[in-house]
């Protein structure tokens, strides 16, 4: 008998479930509710969630589309003071000496387009420029954390001296091999931020 109880039970999964997607349709089907109906079901789905995932109960549909209070909208700001601004993996193997190279990344200051917005250039063994286009202005980025991607060594980076484009901020990584000689043919990850 109580097997068969536990197999009539909801699992927390199917209730979490059932919750988004009374999430999902609160715009309309909540919204058309009365206030005492509201009220009802409400307290249905806060009976349901206390007893397979105590702690959580259904939220105002009002601030539904706020995250602690705050819009959508207001929690990333593209390209903002200690916002990530770009991300980009890497694999240096064929990277060209003369030009720089479209390479997929995130870039903030070109949102949408990843494709065309981080570009690549070989400037010496295991040495290259990482151009993140349109990184200028009070908000461009300065600082990153590179890491090696599978493989022996380490990739450490700097900024570009003088910018191979004018008032762009440019950075030069160096990936090396385990015994700290630059290196090609290897992956590395660049974060700006």
């Amino acid at each position: 008998m109580t097997s068969i109880a536990r197999m009539l039970r909801p699992s927390p999964a199917l209730v979490i479930a059932c919750v988004a997607l009374f999430a999902a349709m609160g715009g309309v089907g909540y919204a058309a509710l009365k206030g005492k109906d509201k009220k009802k079901v409400r307290g249905i789905a806060d009976q349901e969630i206390a007893k397979q995932a105590s702690g959580l109960r259904v939220g105002n549909a009002v601030n539904a589309d706020k995250l602690g209070g705050t819009p959508a909208a207001g929690v990333q700001k593209f390209c903002s003071g200690g916002a990530i601004k770009a991300t980009v993996v890497v694999n240096t193997t064929g990277a060209s000496d003369n030009a720089f190279n479209n390479v997929p990344g995130f870039n903030c200051f070109q949102p949408g387009n990843l494709t065309s917005s981080v570009q690549l250039e070989r400037l010496a063994q295991g040495q290259y420029y990482v151009r993140f286009v349109g990184n200028s202005g009070p908000n461009a980025s300065g600082s990153a954390v590179a890491t090696m991607v599978g493989g022996d060594g380490y990739v450490s980076y700097d900024l570009a001296g003088q910018s191979p484009v004018p008032g762009e901020t440019v950075f030069i990584v160096i990936v090396h091999n385990a015994a700290g000689t630059p290196v090609d043919n290897r992956t590395f990850s660049l974060l700006a931020f």
